[in-house]
């Protein structure tokens, strides 16, 4: 089993301090990235740039984890609250849901996502 509890808080860390070289040691080097802008995505170069697009948009930071795993710890599911300030200016909190797929301690799959 992964050790995903410090998986899971070193990329929450990462995010919220916007550290995308702390992030890249811990996604592998073809990692699929989904919901952060349109569509689908591979790769650490990817993963930064969508994030670095995102982070302009919208200046949030991550707290209230709550994280579900399976059995294995290979699927982990963190529910997160969202801060932020739109590139207006206008603050808001959201709920966020962050997917990551696991193998052997490299997260292989990030998907994240505003919960409904």
């Amino acid at each position: 089993m992964s050790n995903t509890e410090s998986i899971n808080h070193a990329v929450i860390e990462a995010l919220n301090s916007r550290d995308f070289a702390a992030l890249a040691a811990k996604v592998h080097e073809d990692v699929s990235i989904s919901g952060i802008g349109e569509g689908m995505d591979n790769g650490r170069e990817a993963l930064r740039a969508r994030l670095a697009r995102h982070f302009e948009a919208f200046d949030e930071t991550y707290d209230d984890a709550l994280v579900m795993s399976d059995a294995l710890g290979s699927n982990v599911a963190i529910r997160l609250t969202a801060h932020g300030k739109k590139a207006g200016g206008e603050s808001y909190s959201a709920e966020k849901i962050l997917l990551l797929e696991l193998d052997e301690g490299s997260i292989t799959r990030f998907s994240f996502f505003t919960a409904s």
